[in-house]
């Protein structure tokens, strides 16, 4: 193990001591909320979409970064000519239909007792969320012109003034209409240059540049979810070797990407280049510096700390190892030493211990439950908390023994330990889960 990570580390999948305490801060961190009563929804999710979210495999990290490259290339581009079916009767409606029915929603809630100022007010807010929210669409299909904008922002405001019951809707429209003029011609301005003052440039910044940042965080969350379905098998296989490099691996020194190994195509949207654009000189540029490390790279932070913070939930996978299945005699010996002498191994074993050691002071010991909604189920939870360690003891016993024999003939049941070792850390992430939905019900919303 090495104290931070490197380059090399990541590669070759090296823990460093920073990645491991920032797990255990994490994972601290996010038992201690849920044991103060913290709302579940806060907590919970991160469960629920680890598992998903770390489906990804060599082929679908490489599909993935070609396919930013190509759309940063401009080689994915829609226009209302060279594309018209994708543009006109895909895209455009599916754009138009969800931001009007978005504003709807919220001019339902916002407008309908609004009069005079505070509607004029309220109106504005709402239509500078339409705009932002069709442009940040557009940018994700990769959509030229700011016509899409103009319509979906127009179309947006009048189904709000109209399902709002409004009588001022004349004003609303009218309103509505003069902004998207407005931003039109200031995106029109900033997309071909012709920006000079710094007023115009931040106006430009905060009507174009906050949609457009969100639109490209988005097209990247499309393209790495599509990649990964694109290779499900690759990554279902990937999944643990995924969890551990997140846990024990990666920590602070590594800085986040917007899309895997998209640094291997192009250094557009890249940490370096967001540092170039904060250090150059200007206000403004800073501004936006800012605005694009918030969009792309904290998303990918708190994602990462998010998954760290799993290890109390899904800590069986630490022992999820792939034995020889078809190799030779020389192989399954390699295989038996690496598994015998490497670093990793050796942390996992120790970690192993240290959970079965806990799991049974959890079993024996009563515990003080100072959140009252995981009073009524914890009880009829916790028994499998000490089975859990008996089991996981038995074997983790049984192939220390076969890893310190050196006869031949144990390497069959070594590999026979090490997948009934990987079945029963399936099994027992199964009851951890199914623990969780027992209490689901209990917490407070």
């Amino acid at each position: 193990m090495r104290l931070t990570s490197s380059r090399e580390s990541i590669i070759w999948g090296e823990p460093s001591w920073l990645a491991v305490a920032e797990t255990l801060l994490a994972a601290l961190l996010g038992g201690w909320l849920v044991w103060q009563g913290l709302p579940h929804w806060s907590v919970w999710i991160p469960f629920w979409l680890t598992p998903f979210l770390l489906l990804r495999s060599p082929l679908s990290t490489a599909l993935g970064a070609r396919w930013f490259a190509a759309f940063v290339a401009h080689e994915t581009q829609l226009t209302p000519f060279g594309t018209p079916l994708r543009f006109w009767f895909i895209l455009l409606p599916l754009i138009v239909l969800s931001t009007g029915l978005v504003i709807s929603l919220l001019a339902d809630h916002y407008l309908p007792y609004a009069v005079q100022w505070q509607l004029f007010f309220r109106a504005m807010l709402l239509s500078l969320l339409a705009m932002w929210m069709a442009m940040a669409l557009a940018v994700a299909g990769s959509m030229a012109g700011a016509v899409v904008i103009a319509l979906a922002v127009a179309f947006a405001l009048a189904i709000a003034a109209a399902r709002a019951n409004i009588v001022e809707v004349a004003f609303a429209w009218g309103l509505a209409v003069t902004l998207v003029t407005l931003v039109a011609g200031m995106i029109a301005l900033m997309w071909f240059g012709a920006v000079a003052g710094e007023a115009e440039l931040a106006i430009a910044i905060l009507l174009a540049g906050v949609p457009w940042i969100l639109g490209i965080w988005l097209r990247s969350l499309l393209v790495r979810v599509a990649a990964t379905l694109a290779h499900p098998w690759y990554g279902l296989r990937s999944l643990p070797a995924n969890w551990r490099r997140v846990l024990w691996v990666l920590d602070l020194r590594h800085p986040p990407e917007l899309v895997p190994d998209l640094q291997l195509w192009t250094k557009a949207f890249s940490v370096v280049e967001i540092q170039n654009i904060l250090l150059a000189p200007g206000l403004l540029k800073k501004l936006f510096g800012l605005l694009a490390f918030a969009c792309f790279f904290l998303p990918a932070m708190l994602y990462r700390w998010s998954i760290k913070s799993t290890l109390w939930l899904y800590w069986p996978l630490l022992w999820l190892e792939s034995g020889p299945l078809n190799r030779d005699h020389r192989l399954r010996e390699e295989w038996r030493l690496a598994l015998r002498g490497g670093r990793w191994e050796r942390l996992r074993r120790l970690l192993s211990w240290l959970a079965c050691c806990g799991l049974g002071l959890v079993w024996w010991l009563p515990l003080p439950v100072p959140a009252p909604w995981l009073q009524a189920g914890w009880q009829g939870v916790s028994w499998w908390h000490g089975w859990q360690g008996g089991v996981l003891a038995i074997l983790l016993l049984g192939e220390t023994i076969a890893l310190v024999s050196r006869h031949t003939e144990w390497l069959p049941l070594l590999q026979g330990l090490v997948w009934l070792r990987n079945g029963c850390a399936v099994w027992i992430c199964w009851l951890s889960v199914r623990a969780v939905a027992l209490l689901w019900p209990l917490s407070p919303l």
